[in-house]
């Protein structure tokens, strides 16, 4: 088997149906497997995929494992040499996963640690595809909105970045399992953030490349526009978890000041409630 491709789902029914049918109808001559781990979904996902997709191998998690949990599920149900972490909300719009493949055969010493495309929206225009690991420069530089999306000129290049979105991510099994996967104790949010930093950390590439074509329906800018608080709070919760396990010290500390002093902008981005800011801010704060 040459890739898994695995899908976490959690009540997206008919977001996971559009993504299948071009999943099956897109991918040519490449031996690959589908593998859908469900959130505990209540929306008759099951029953609908099961009848249309029939070989789609579909893992029960019995519980909504968040993002990073269920994709290491889904892993652990692989057969392919590589892994293909899609999620629900794309469209493929050409053989993306053959192309994934053959750059990664044909590049196999080069250290490469994972794989993403130029994501794209629902218009095909460029969507957000990488980010850059937390430190208080890279904060400062999306307040100040120096981190933009892509222009159509960027997008037929190749570029490293820091981190690819969990959206398509393209990664060598074996190298998956040495990692142990996801952090187990992230349920939503840095998760990919954390996996590429310790690939990083192995001197190993985190790569865009043109080629694939993919639309990600719930992409948008770098801006929180409309940012509810309840994602906040898990945001956050992931994030002051990421700085405790991945710094030390000094620079632990450091970057905990910076953090509190730009979250102080909460009070004036936001359109919460008094008492809403003042939960908010107490996280960041706390740390925990």
């Amino acid at each position: 088997m040459d890739v898994s491709i695995i899908i976490v789902n959690y009540n997206t029914k008919q977001l996971l149906a559009d993504c299948l049918a071009t999943v099956f109808e897109k991918t040519k001559d490449v031996a690959f497997e589908v593998i859908v781990a469900d959130n505990a979904s209540t929306d008759s996902s099951e029953e609908y995929i099961k009848e249309h997709y029939p070989s789609v191998k579909w893992i029960n998690s019995g519980e909504n494992l968040g993002f990073g949990r269920a994709n290491n599920l889904g892993a652990k149900y692989a057969s392919g040499k590589y892994l293909f972490l899609l999620n629900s909300d794309t469209l493929l719009l050409n053989n993306a996963i053959r192309i994934f493949f053959d750059y990664a055969e044909s590049h196999q010493h080069e250290g490469i640690g994972t794989l993403g495309s130029w994501l794209l929206d629902k218009n095909e225009k460029p969507n957000n595809s990488f980010g850059f690991f937390p430190c208080p420069k890279n904060e400062i530089g999306y307040l100040l909105g120096k981190y933009q999306l892509p222009s159509l000129s960027d997008i037929t290049e190749e570029k490293e970045v820091d981190y690819i979105t969990g959206a398509d991510l393209f990664i060598e099994k074996r190298l998956f399992d040495k990692l142990d996967g996801f952090d187990k104790n992230i349920f939503m949010y840095y998760e990919e953030t954390d996996l590429q930093y310790r690939i990083a950390q192995r001197g190993l590439s985190r790569k865009i490349i043109p080629g694939p074509r993919i639309i990600h329906l719930e992409g948008g800018s770098f801006k929180n526009k409309g940012l509810s608080l309840k994602r906040f709070l898990m945001a956050q919760t992931s994030y002051n978890y990421y700085l405790r396990k991945n710094f030390h010290g000094l620079n632990y500390y450091l970057n905990r000041v910076m953090l509190c002093l730009i979250r102080l902008t909460l009070f004036i981005t936001t359109k919460w409630t008094v008492a809403e800011k003042i939960k908010a801010y107490y996280l960041v704060l706390s740390g925990k």
